[in-house]
Protein backbone atom coordinates (compact mmCIF):
# COMPACT_ATOMS: atom_id res chain seq x y z
CA UNK A 1 0.00 0.00 0.00
CA UNK A 2 1.33 3.47 -1.28
CA UNK A 3 0.50 7.46 0.15
CA UNK A 4 1.52 10.09 -1.03
CA UNK A 5 1.82 13.32 0.55
CA UNK A 6 2.07 16.81 -1.64
CA UNK A 7 0.18 16.39 -4.98
CA UNK A 8 2.32 19.45 -6.73
CA UNK A 9 4.41 18.24 -10.19
CA UNK A 10 6.86 15.55 -8.78
CA UNK A 11 3.84 13.97 -6.39
CA UNK A 12 1.67 13.51 -9.47
CA UNK A 13 4.35 12.13 -11.45
CA UNK A 14 4.70 9.39 -9.12
CA UNK A 15 1.03 8.93 -8.92
CA UNK A 16 1.06 8.93 -12.61
CA UNK A 17 3.85 5.59 -12.61
CA UNK A 18 1.64 3.85 -9.56
CA UNK A 19 -1.07 4.00 -11.34
CA UNK A 20 0.50 2.72 -14.93
CA UNK A 21 1.57 -0.12 -12.30
CA UNK A 22 -1.77 -1.08 -11.03
CA UNK A 23 -1.81 0.98 -7.80
CA UNK A 24 -4.57 3.22 -6.65
CA UNK A 25 -2.59 5.13 -3.47
CA UNK A 26 -4.09 7.27 -0.97
CA UNK A 27 -3.31 11.02 -1.21
CA UNK A 28 -3.31 13.54 1.29
CA UNK A 29 -6.54 15.45 0.78
CA UNK A 30 -5.86 18.53 -1.15
CA UNK A 31 -8.21 20.74 -3.10
CA UNK A 32 -8.28 18.95 -6.63
CA UNK A 33 -10.57 16.33 -6.02
CA UNK A 34 -9.31 15.13 -9.87
CA UNK A 35 -6.30 15.52 -11.02
CA UNK A 36 -4.29 15.01 -14.61
CA UNK A 37 -1.23 14.26 -16.15
CA UNK A 38 -0.26 14.73 -19.49
CA UNK A 39 2.20 13.33 -21.89
CA UNK A 40 1.33 12.45 -25.44
CA UNK A 41 -2.43 13.04 -23.83
CA UNK A 42 -3.82 14.06 -20.91
CA UNK A 43 -5.44 11.13 -18.09
CA UNK A 44 -6.91 11.22 -15.01
CA UNK A 45 -4.75 10.05 -12.18
CA UNK A 46 -6.59 7.36 -9.98
CA UNK A 47 -6.34 8.00 -6.20
CA UNK A 48 -7.88 7.70 -2.74
CA UNK A 49 -8.14 11.56 -1.28
CA UNK A 50 -7.75 10.90 2.73
CA UNK A 51 -7.46 13.25 6.09
CA UNK A 52 -5.90 10.79 7.44
CA UNK A 53 -3.53 8.31 5.71
CA UNK A 54 -3.90 4.59 7.06
CA UNK A 55 -0.84 2.50 7.65
CA UNK A 56 0.99 2.12 4.67
CA UNK A 57 4.15 0.44 2.72
CA UNK A 58 5.91 3.89 1.74
CA UNK A 59 4.59 7.17 2.06
CA UNK A 60 6.31 9.50 -0.88
CA UNK A 61 6.99 12.77 0.46
CA UNK A 62 6.66 15.27 -2.59
CA UNK A 63 6.40 18.37 -0.71
CA UNK A 64 8.49 21.16 -0.83
CA UNK A 65 11.58 22.09 1.51
CA UNK A 66 9.76 24.79 3.56
CA UNK A 67 6.78 22.28 4.05
CA UNK A 68 9.23 19.48 5.67
CA UNK A 69 8.15 19.14 9.00
CA UNK A 70 4.38 19.50 8.32
CA UNK A 71 4.62 16.55 6.13
CA UNK A 72 6.29 14.53 9.50
CA UNK A 73 2.83 13.51 11.27
CA UNK A 74 1.10 12.00 8.04
CA UNK A 75 4.19 9.71 7.64
CA UNK A 76 3.18 5.55 7.69
CA UNK A 77 5.95 2.81 6.24
CA UNK A 78 9.42 3.89 4.76
CA UNK A 79 9.20 7.37 3.86
CA UNK A 80 10.64 7.77 0.10
CA UNK A 81 11.47 11.92 0.44
CA UNK A 82 11.95 13.74 -3.16
CA UNK A 83 12.35 16.91 -2.54
CA UNK A 84 15.09 20.04 -4.24
CA UNK A 85 17.57 21.23 -2.35
CA UNK A 86 19.18 20.03 1.06
CA UNK A 87 17.81 20.80 4.53
CA UNK A 88 14.40 19.52 3.80
CA UNK A 89 15.00 16.08 4.08
CA UNK A 90 17.47 16.20 7.18
CA UNK A 91 14.51 17.87 8.78
CA UNK A 92 12.10 14.70 8.19
CA UNK A 93 14.44 11.95 9.02
CA UNK A 94 15.98 13.55 12.18
CA UNK A 95 11.89 13.41 12.94
CA UNK A 96 11.24 10.45 11.79
CA UNK A 97 13.92 8.23 11.17
CA UNK A 98 12.33 5.63 8.50
CA UNK A 99 12.90 7.84 5.73
CA UNK A 100 15.56 7.70 2.34
CA UNK A 101 15.96 10.38 -0.47
CA UNK A 102 15.29 10.29 -3.81
CA UNK A 103 16.31 11.95 -6.14
CA UNK A 104 13.53 12.73 -9.27
CA UNK A 105 15.50 14.35 -12.38
CA UNK A 106 12.00 14.18 -14.73
CA UNK A 107 11.02 17.53 -16.15
CA UNK A 108 6.99 18.45 -14.36
CA UNK A 109 5.30 21.55 -15.02
CA UNK A 110 2.24 21.73 -12.73
CA UNK A 111 -0.80 24.51 -12.95
CA UNK A 112 -3.77 24.29 -11.17
CA UNK A 113 -5.34 20.40 -10.86
CA UNK A 114 -2.62 19.53 -14.09
CA UNK A 115 0.23 18.24 -14.57
CA UNK A 116 2.26 18.16 -18.03
CA UNK A 117 5.36 16.07 -18.33
CA UNK A 118 7.76 18.66 -20.31
CA UNK A 119 11.36 16.31 -20.04
CA UNK A 120 11.95 12.42 -19.38
CA UNK A 121 14.55 12.10 -16.58
CA UNK A 122 14.99 9.35 -13.90
CA UNK A 123 14.57 8.71 -10.68
CA UNK A 124 17.08 7.33 -8.55
CA UNK A 125 16.87 5.38 -5.25
CA UNK A 126 18.77 3.77 -2.76
CA UNK A 127 18.99 0.20 -2.76
CA UNK A 128 17.25 -0.01 0.77
CA UNK A 129 14.01 0.38 -1.11
CA UNK A 130 14.19 -1.93 -4.27
CA UNK A 131 10.64 -2.90 -4.09
CA UNK A 132 9.33 0.14 -4.73
CA UNK A 133 11.54 1.21 -7.45
CA UNK A 134 10.60 -1.83 -9.23
CA UNK A 135 6.89 -1.32 -8.56
CA UNK A 136 7.61 2.03 -10.67
CA UNK A 137 9.62 0.61 -12.88
CA UNK A 138 6.85 -1.47 -13.90
CA UNK A 139 4.89 2.11 -13.96
CA UNK A 140 6.93 3.28 -16.97
CA UNK A 141 9.29 4.92 -14.70
CA UNK A 142 13.43 5.20 -15.46
CA UNK A 143 15.12 4.08 -12.02
CA UNK A 144 18.14 3.60 -10.85
CA UNK A 145 19.17 2.02 -7.64
CA UNK A 146 22.41 3.24 -5.80
CA UNK A 147 24.67 2.27 -2.56
CA UNK A 148 24.55 6.20 -1.98
CA UNK A 149 22.02 8.60 -2.84
CA UNK A 150 24.29 11.92 -1.38
CA UNK A 151 26.17 12.51 -4.76
CA UNK A 152 22.95 12.20 -6.90
CA UNK A 153 21.71 14.86 -4.55
CA UNK A 154 24.22 17.12 -4.45
CA UNK A 155 24.64 16.70 -8.26
CA UNK A 156 20.94 17.87 -8.25
CA UNK A 157 21.60 20.76 -6.15
CA UNK A 158 24.03 21.99 -8.33
CA UNK A 159 21.64 21.72 -11.08
CA UNK A 160 18.82 23.16 -9.21
CA UNK A 161 21.17 25.96 -7.71
CA UNK A 162 21.87 27.26 -11.33
CA UNK A 163 18.55 26.51 -13.75
CA UNK A 164 16.26 27.22 -10.34
CA UNK A 165 17.01 30.76 -9.62
CA UNK A 166 18.05 32.19 -12.93
CA UNK A 167 14.80 31.14 -14.30
CA UNK A 168 13.25 32.39 -11.86
CA UNK A 169 14.60 35.92 -12.27
CA UNK A 170 14.38 35.85 -16.08
CA UNK A 171 11.15 34.44 -15.84
CA UNK A 172 12.18 32.06 -18.86
CA UNK A 173 12.42 28.11 -19.73
CA UNK A 174 15.43 26.30 -18.91
CA UNK A 175 16.39 26.60 -22.08
CA UNK A 176 17.82 30.47 -21.37
CA UNK A 177 20.56 28.75 -20.29
CA UNK A 178 21.14 26.81 -23.39
CA UNK A 179 20.47 30.08 -25.40
CA UNK A 180 22.85 32.88 -23.72
CA UNK A 181 26.02 32.64 -23.50
CA UNK A 182 26.69 35.49 -20.21
CA UNK A 183 23.71 33.33 -18.68
CA UNK A 184 25.25 29.83 -19.43
CA UNK A 185 28.52 31.36 -17.89
CA UNK A 186 26.88 31.92 -15.01
CA UNK A 187 24.75 28.77 -14.49
CA UNK A 188 28.79 27.01 -14.89
CA UNK A 189 30.13 29.31 -11.95
CA UNK A 190 27.44 28.26 -9.89
CA UNK A 191 27.84 24.72 -10.53
CA UNK A 192 31.34 24.81 -9.65
CA UNK A 193 30.93 26.70 -6.20
CA UNK A 194 28.21 23.91 -5.23
CA UNK A 195 31.21 21.13 -6.12
CA UNK A 196 33.65 22.77 -4.80
CA UNK A 197 31.02 22.96 -1.16
CA UNK A 198 30.57 19.19 -1.58
CA UNK A 199 34.06 18.05 -2.32
CA UNK A 200 34.90 19.58 0.51
CA UNK A 201 31.86 17.52 2.76
CA UNK A 202 33.55 14.62 1.40
CA UNK A 203 30.61 14.27 -1.53
CA UNK A 204 32.46 14.14 -5.15
CA UNK A 205 30.39 15.01 -8.17
CA UNK A 206 30.90 13.10 -11.15
CA UNK A 207 31.40 16.15 -14.17
CA UNK A 208 28.54 18.46 -12.80
CA UNK A 209 28.92 20.80 -15.51
CA UNK A 210 28.34 18.41 -17.92
CA UNK A 211 25.45 17.22 -16.21
CA UNK A 212 24.22 21.06 -15.78
CA UNK A 213 23.69 20.97 -19.66
CA UNK A 214 22.26 17.34 -20.22
CA UNK A 215 19.19 18.29 -17.88
CA UNK A 216 18.98 21.71 -19.59
CA UNK A 217 19.07 19.86 -23.00
CA UNK A 218 16.41 17.55 -21.60
CA UNK A 219 14.00 20.19 -20.00
CA UNK A 220 14.77 22.82 -21.67
CA UNK A 221 10.98 23.63 -22.22
CA UNK A 222 10.05 23.33 -18.69
CA UNK A 223 9.36 26.49 -16.27
CA UNK A 224 11.36 25.56 -13.34
CA UNK A 225 9.62 24.99 -10.32
CA UNK A 226 11.09 28.08 -8.87
CA UNK A 227 10.20 30.40 -11.40
CA UNK A 228 6.82 29.18 -11.02
CA UNK A 229 6.76 30.01 -7.41
CA UNK A 230 8.03 34.05 -8.52
CA UNK A 231 5.59 34.38 -10.93
CA UNK A 232 2.45 33.09 -8.84
CA UNK A 233 4.11 35.36 -5.78
CA UNK A 234 4.66 32.51 -3.46
CA UNK A 235 7.54 31.35 -1.10
CA UNK A 236 10.03 29.30 -2.73
CA UNK A 237 13.14 26.94 -2.42
CA UNK A 238 16.14 29.34 -2.41
CA UNK A 239 16.87 28.49 1.13
CA UNK A 240 17.42 24.61 0.77
CA UNK A 241 19.49 25.23 -2.69
CA UNK A 242 21.16 28.80 -3.30
CA UNK A 243 21.24 29.09 0.76
CA UNK A 244 21.75 25.92 1.68
CA UNK A 245 25.23 26.07 -0.42
CA UNK A 246 25.84 29.71 0.83
CA UNK A 247 25.37 28.21 4.56
CA UNK A 248 27.72 25.20 4.11
CA UNK A 249 30.35 27.35 2.16
CA UNK A 250 30.32 29.95 4.90
CA UNK A 251 31.16 27.11 7.36
CA UNK A 252 33.46 25.45 5.37
CA UNK A 253 35.47 28.85 4.86
CA UNK A 254 34.51 28.47 0.82
CA UNK A 255 33.64 31.88 -1.19
CA UNK A 256 30.22 31.37 -2.72
CA UNK A 257 29.21 34.50 -4.04
CA UNK A 258 27.78 33.54 -7.34
CA UNK A 259 25.02 31.44 -5.20
CA UNK A 260 24.89 34.45 -2.51
CA UNK A 261 23.82 37.21 -5.37
CA UNK A 262 21.09 34.42 -6.78
CA UNK A 263 20.01 33.91 -3.46
CA UNK A 264 19.79 37.47 -2.60
CA UNK A 265 18.01 38.30 -5.57
CA UNK A 266 15.28 35.65 -4.97
CA UNK A 267 14.80 37.07 -1.85
CA UNK A 268 14.11 40.42 -3.16
CA UNK A 269 11.95 39.14 -5.44
CA UNK A 270 9.71 37.12 -2.49
CA UNK A 271 9.34 40.64 -0.49
CA UNK A 272 8.02 42.22 -3.32
CA UNK A 273 4.72 39.67 -2.76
Amino acid sequence: MFAVVGMGAVGSLFVYFLNNAGVKPYVLRRHCEEFYFCTAGCRRLEFTPVSEIPQVDYTIVAVKAPQSLSAVPHLRGVAVVAQNGVGGFELIREMYPNAVAAVVTYGVYREGCRSELRGVGEIILPKEVRQFGELIQRGGASVRLVNDIEPYRWLKLAINAAVNPITAILQRENKVILENNDVAELAVAVVTEVAEVARALGVALENPVGALFEVVKATGGNLSSMASDVKRCVKTEIDFINGAVVKYGRALGIPTPYNKTLYSLVKALEEKC
